[in-house]
């Protein structure tokens, strides 16, 4: 048996099925990919020193974690030297919040996500509603007296922000309050770097190409991918002798038994309705509606060699209102919701900024020149005292004006909720009237535990793999 597959992307998903594929045989098999290179969401690229993930950048735990469980075996993980937990949070006007006072209200908040936690199950509201309500009525205990209320609301505003770049939301008033326990944590060090060879690394190794990119074994998946290829259409009912047919924008066509789509949910959003035919069933519409994907931004900076002191970690940033009514009426106010400037570790001269959201999508809109400006602005302005050089080279990402993106990862919203679907709802597959499957489902998004990470799109191309491997062992045994 040698069903001709095409799989969709070749992102962490799409890499992970079709090695999976391979190696068990099945190498009828082409890939369409619409940027020109392999990684999808993972993109390492040389910078500074050495590299930057422009993209996914930390593996997130150890224990049960299947990018951790491939890299282990090569020694290619290190702790993150700036803990985000240990922020020195700064002011406007360049005072530091004393440690103290920030480790107890960050601890404070800290505290209602971890002791409070199993009271979201049954709550019905956002993740933001939530918080600011115990977090309101904890301020009133005895235990925060001698906490300024001004000062407790700027660091609840920081938190928001560096909350939403984790989950990729807008704003916590978006995330479900429930929704936000779907997520599951792996154990061990969440923060690990993979040295300075970047996030790439775990793409040789699902290629069998690390340590040794000649190694006999290695699957070589340029040789099965067509660049460039953005797919225009996929007729899942194309008739007896091809199962699927899929189109691309330059009209050539593709015949296929079955496919693979790892599309991401941001371009799922934007043109399902054009991109399948016949259309959807109403279960994966839904469940492209209510799934969201957000954007998270990097920024940044090379410097010739360090201005900042040994040991120091990085910049939170916190408004004071009077700036903050400042910055709003700049053109660049989007700057507002750069939330932060901390060190890269195997990268002495670089920093790298950070925003989210809405103003994430507007600072992709804004000339390379006026967010490198933007980043000397903030830096000047919050390291008061310091005498900040200009860097020799800036980077920044730009996620959601990709078409081929849309988004940086997924997370459950108010309106994951309100359309009452899941990740599993995405992830079923379109089959024939013979219940075949003929267009699967991989990626971040169709991961019911471990969306927006890499683990869980690897762990979902093994699944889609899975399912065709599975279904022609048994036919065989038929």
């Amino acid at each position: 048996m040698n069903p001709r597959i095409v799989i969709i992307g070749a992102g962490a998903a799409g890499v992970a099925a079709a090695t999976r594929l391979i190696e068990r045989g099945y190498k009828n098999l082409k890939i369409l990919e619409a940027e020109n290179r392999i990684g999808g969401r993972i993109h390492t690229v040389p910078f500074g020193a050495n590299v930057v993930d422009l993209g996914a950048q930390w593996c997130h735990g150890e224990k049960g974690n299947v990018c951790y469980e491939l890299g282990s075996k090569y020694n290619v993980f290190d702790s993150n030297s700036a803990r985000y937990e240990r922020f020195v949070l700064t002011r406007s006007n360049g005072e530091q919040i004393p440690k103290e006072r920030s480790e107890k209200l960050l601890g404070l908040i800290w505290s209602i996500l971890e002791t409070h936690k199993h009271e979201l199950t049954g709550y019905r509201g956002s993740l933001g509603s939530f918080i600011m309500g115990k977090f309101r009525a904890l301020l009133e205990t005895p235990e925060y007296a001698d906490v300024n209320d001004e000062t407790a609301y700027q660091v609840l505003e920081f938190f928001h922000k560096f909350e939403n770049s984790i989950e990729a939301s807008d704003s916590w008033f978006d995330t479900s309050g429930p929704g936000y326990l779907h997520y599951w944590e792996c154990d061990g060090d969440l923060l690990l770097n993979w040295r300075d060879k970047g996030y790439r690394t775990v793409l040789e190794i699902l290629m069998k190409r690390h340590p040794l990119p000649t190694a006999a074994e290695a699957i070589n998946l340029e040789d099965y991918t067509h660049f460039n290829k953005t797919v225009a259409n996929i007729n899942w009912t194309a008739g007896p002798d091809s199962l699927v047919s899929v189109r691309c924008t330059d009209n050539s066509v593709y015949d296929a038994d079955h496919v693979i789509c790892t599309i991401s949910l941001g371009v799922l959003k934007e043109r399902y309705q054009s991109l399948f035919t016949p259309d959807l069933p109403p279960i994966k519409r839904n469940a492209i509606q209510g799934l969201t994907i957000g954007t998270v931004n990097k920024l940044f900076l090379e410097f010739e060699k360090p201005f900042w002191a040994a040991g120091w970690q990085g910049l939170s940033l916190i408004w004071n209102q009077a700036d903050l009514e400042e910055v709003r009426k700049m053109p660049d106010s989007w700057m507002e919701d750069v939330f932060g400037f901390y060190i890269v570790d195997y990268q002495p001269n670089v920093l790298c900024g950070w925003i989210s959201g809405k103003n994430a999508r507007r600072m992709e809109r804004a000339s390379d020149e006026e967010v490198r400006r933007a980043c000397m602005f903030l830096l000047r302005k919050f390291m008061k005292g310091c005498t900040v050089p200009e860097p020799v080279r800036f980077q920044r990402t730009s996620w959601y004006s990709n078409p081929n993106f849309r988004g940086s990862y997924t997370f459950r919203s108010m309106t994951t909720d309100l359309l009452n679907t899941s990740a599993s709802h995405l992830a079923i597959p379109l089959t024939n009237s013979c219940g075949m499957p003929v267009v699967q489902f991989a990626g971040e998004a169709t991961h019911d535990h471990y969306y927006s990470t890499v683990h869980g799109a690897v762990e979902t191309g093994w699944r889609e793999a899975s399912r065709l491997i599975d279904l022609y062992d048994r036919k065989a045994h038929l």
